[in-house]
């Protein structure tokens, strides 16, 4: 989803990113995106990454579970910041938020994805985090409005926010399996979240840009 956003947005084919909570394999995903990007990972730890993900950084920042760490990544650095689902974890993400804007370079982008209200009445998975507290780890429900007023005060526009969306032949994929999910939830009791996170609402999102300074902008205009 995130890549989605901004795909096509770059100046540059080589650009900068910052990955903020880096597992899951993301660092491999990044970089067959974007191939000629600068990846930079920043974590508590080192969660579900294989050899290849540690060998695709070019950087990492290791990070305390206290808001340390941030410091060290340098300010005004980076085409892309990306958070995601990672400020559900943070007993206040506020801090950590604001202080991420300042890595963006003037054009760069952010994305911020996060369990929404919804999921809190989402049904609870087997398999894979739907509701919120399917994950113990969970401990903080962002909102839209929050996120989107943090960007704004740190000098980044929100170009779009609210609720994450699959495409039109993916949701109708989605609710063919959805159909098929909740029928063994009647004869068995389980239900398997996979794959249904945008189907049933369960992730909400902030995409900005930070704002270029009068000099930038006065010189896009004259050209």
């Amino acid at each position: 989803m995130k890549f989605r956003f901004v795909r096509g947005k770059f100046s540059t084919p080589s650009p900068r990113i910052l990955d903020v909570g880096c597992g899951n394999g993301s660092p491999t995903a990044t970089k067959r995106w974007f191939p000629g990007c600068h990846y930079a990972g920043a974590d508590i730890q080192r969660y579900k990454l294989s050899d290849a993900d540690v060998a695709a950084m070019d950087r990492y920042f290791p990070l305390g579970a206290d808001g340390s760490g941030y410091d060290a990544i340098p300010g005004a650095a980076y085409d892309f910041v990306i958070l995601n689902h990672v400020v559900e974890h943070m007993r206040d993400p506020k801090p950590v938020v604001a202080k991420l804007c300042a890595k963006l370079r003037p054009g760069g982008f952010m994305w911020i994805a996060f369990p929404s209200l919804r999921s809190l009445s989402l049904p609870h998975s087997q398999d894979e985090t739907l509701q919120f507290c399917d994950d113990p780890t969970h401990v903080y429900v962002p909102a839209v409005r929050e996120m989107a007023n943090i960007l704004l005060a740190n000098g980044v526009a929100v170009l779009h926010a609210g609720r994450s969306r699959e495409g039109f032949w993916t949701t109708l994929a989605d609710v063919t399996k959805f159909g098929k999910r909740a029928a063994r939830k009647l004869f068995t009791g389980e239900f398997s979240g996979r794959g249904m996170w945008y189907l049933l609402g369960f992730e909400d999102h902030v995409f900005g840009q930070r704002r270029l300074n009068e000099g930038q902008e006065r010189i896009l205009h004259d050209s």
